[in-house]
């Protein structure tokens, strides 16, 4: 019997979330959401209600809800399922890790449901030594701590964990570590199914929920995780619900196959995902993007999509976080033919590309200097996509 994901949080009164709903075919609708099951949501606009199809539906978006960015960094952990979220407090025992969170609410989480905790803050130089350790394939928990700039580990069996000592075993010798110390916990756990989540919910703070499930009936969310787990959410606090999976791929899951960063000067401006280069969210014309690529001149980047897609769809337009001086040449290949071509600068309002990459296998992008060199380049491909 499957373990209950429960949620305790104050409920502000009931009221009807505004949304903005975006089709797989590139149209949006806005309205205020009344019902959502398996099958449909229900919409209302004016004195109009209409329910639309959830199979062609990629996501949607609550505006009002801006995303949250906290001045303290929370603990981040994350489950079996993909699930990754913040919180504040965190204790465990041999077999459940009690969490709490602003938007979550304490939580009482089987262990063998948690891959990993992370309690020390990322910054550029360990970000990358992170993710390896997290896919690492060592068959024992690793205690990972940091040493200035760079992660080491130790691996063993992590037993308990209070606010002050985590519990660890490593050969026959047990240790109480002092918590402060630790950077992270890994958890050896065996592979998982890599099913589709039905629902990906993206809170205001960050916070990812891959379900398998999802309803709303007026005044809170109920969603069932991958792993069968159940919870619920105030509206408040959902900032999209992604139902993308199986039918789209945003470039932002995907690894470029090629990378090439040639600087004006001797600043390398690495691509990003999903965030700004100072961390934020994309922004174009005032509207704040949950998913996307943030790329500076002069930059190329390939992807291999096998000729699997119909349509690349994406808004394209230099971030609003730069002043109006911006100015990019943008050029899009599939297979060496060119399939867009144009200037993008800071004063023209976000281009909709629509491009068709059908029988493509290379898809190319360049973003290369414009008129004003290399200067407040920061070019925005929100909500770039390849749909089937």
């Amino acid at each position: 019997m499957h373990s209950l994901f429960c949620v305790s949080m104050t409920m502000l009164l009931a009221v009807s979330p505004e949304v903005e709903m975006t089709s797989l075919s590139g149209t949006s609708v806005s309205g205020n959401l009344q019902s959502l099951n398996k099958a449909v949501i229900g919409l209302k606009q004016g004195e109009t209600a209409k329910e639309h199809p959830l199979a062609e539906t990629l996501n949607v978006r609550f505006p009002k809800n801006r995303y949250q960015r906290s001045l303290e960094t929370p603990l981040t952990i994350r489950l079996t399922d993909g699930s990754k979220f913040p919180v504040q407090t965190l204790q465990s025992n041999e077999r459940q890790i009690k969490v709490s969170g602003d938007q979550t609410g304490t939580l009482l989480l089987p262990t063998n449901q948690v891959t990993s905790i992370r309690f020390g803050t990322l910054n550029s130089n360990i970000s990358a030594s992170w993710d390896k350790l997290l896919n690492n394939k060592s068959n024992k928990d690793l205690l990972v701590v940091q040493k200035e700039n760079v992660l080491d580990f130790i691996d063993g069996v992590v037993g308990s964990i209070t606010d002050d000592k985590i519990q660890f075993f490593t050969g026959d010798d047990e240790v109480a570590v002092n918590r402060k110390r630790v950077f992270g916990i890994i958890y050896f756990r065996q592979p998982t199914s890599d099913a589709s989540p039905f629902c990906s919910i993206r809170l205001t703070n960050g916070g990812l929920i891959n379900a398998s499930a999802i309803s709303y009936s007026g005044a809170e969310f109920n969603a069932t995780l991958q792993s069968g787990t159940r919870a619920q959410f105030a509206p408040q606090s959902i900032a999209n619900l992604d139902f993308s999976q199986g039918k789209v791929r945003y470039l932002s899951d995907l690894e470029p196959r090629k990378i090439e960063y040639t600087p004006f000067f001797d600043t390398v401006w690495k691509y990003r995902k999903d965030k700004h280069r100072d961390g934020g969210p994309l922004r174009l014309d005032g509207k704040e993007y949950a998913r996307g690529l943030y790329i500076h001149s002069k930059t190329l980047l390939q992807y291999r999509i096998k000729e699997e897609y119909r349509n690349f769809r994406a808004i394209m337009g230099i971030d609003d976080s730069v002043p109006g001086i911006g100015f990019v040449y943008v050029e899009i290949k599939g297979n060496g033919r060119t399939l867009y071509s144009g200037n993008v600068r800071s004063a023209d309002a976000p281009i909709e590309l629509d491009l068709d990459v059908r029988g493509v296998r290379d898809l190319e992008i360049l973003v290369d200097f414009g008129d004003n060199l290399e200067i407040c380049d920061h070019l925005d491909l929100c909500e770039a996509r390849l749909i089937k």
